[in-house]
């Protein structure tokens, strides 16, 4: 499989992942309110093993550092190459993601960034 269909595939589950990632928030705060001043800053999500940080417009949702979940701004619909390049790096960690299918992207940054920015054109 050539890299542009490997990050083709990756793009649906961005957005099911950002989907789950808004269900997740609603169930635990109401959506909007997660950028009020009080639940601002690097917090546990009620009754989860994931966190939450907060920043701008938007809110990263991880298990640990780089591993699992998602970062994404409220304000964008579609992900850009920066945003997309974490989600990857992310579901790598995780092992949701073909490591040895992906291994090549993740460890060449340069290749990944090339190979999203024409994805995303």
């Amino acid at each position: 499989m050539e890299n542009l269909e490997k990050i083709k595939k990756i793009i649906p589950l961005w957005y099911a992942q950002r989907k789950w990632a808004e269900e997740l928030l609603v169930q635990s705060f109401q959506l909007e309110d997660i950028l009020q001043p009080q639940y601002r800053g690097v917090k546990l999500i009620p009754g989860t093993n994931w966190m939450y940080r907060t920043h701008g417009i938007g809110v990263d949702i991880y298990r640990t550092a780089d591993v699992g979940g998602i970062d994404f701004d409220f304000n964008k619909i579609e992900p850009d190459a920066w945003r997309l390049q974490t989600f990857f790096e992310k579901q790598y960690n995780e092992g949701n993601l073909p490591l040895a299918d992906y291994r090549d992207l993740y460890e060449d940054e340069g290749l990944l960034r090339s190979v999203l920015e024409q994805v995303l054109r």
